[in-house]
């Protein structure tokens, strides 16, 4: 009989070696318009399919984190759920943030048409380049000391 109270937790490990890294992770949030960039085995060949949809919801933590993207294709809804970590996942693009005030977005499978719709987050930029090149005298360039 094998004790398995000796042998760690392999998820346990490879969450202790992703803290060690400090790997950057996209933060998803649901709401969010992605596309998934998911790699898919075919017999022998492996190609890259586009799942693009709505993030309707986040769960899990660290290297088991979970999320599920909602898309309407041919008029039926479909969900598809990928781990963040997951090796299969070549890339994640966000392609626009959505305000919503939920943690899931699980009333959007009742909706279709406009209703089902998500504004957009607006993000406000500062631009503070008029404030900088007045207090510099309008010089962009440094000063260059020549001597002859």
């Amino acid at each position: 009989m094998v004790s398995f109270g000796a042998v760690p937790n392999v998820l346990d490990l490879l969450d202790a070696e992703s803290e060690r890294k400090n790997l950057k992770v996209l933060s998803l949030t649901p709401g969010d318009t992605v596309k998934v960039h998911a790699k898919v085995v075919e017999g022998t060949r492996e190609r890259i399919q586009i799942f693009e949809g709505t993030v309707i919801g986040c769960r899990g933590s660290g290297v088991k984190q979970i999320f599920t993207v909602r898309r309407i294709a041919h008029g039926v809804g479909v969900e598809r759920s990928f781990l963040l970590h997951s090796p299969r996942i070549d890339k994640i693009d966000v392609v626009r943030h959505g305000k919503v005030r939920r943690a899931k977005l699980y009333y959007l499978r009742g909706k279709i048409g406009k209703s089902a719709r998500i504004r957009e987050k607006r993000q406000t930029v500062a631009t503070n380049a008029p404030a900088e090149r007045d207090a510099t005298g309008g010089a962009s360039e440094p000063d260059q000391t020549t001597e002859s």
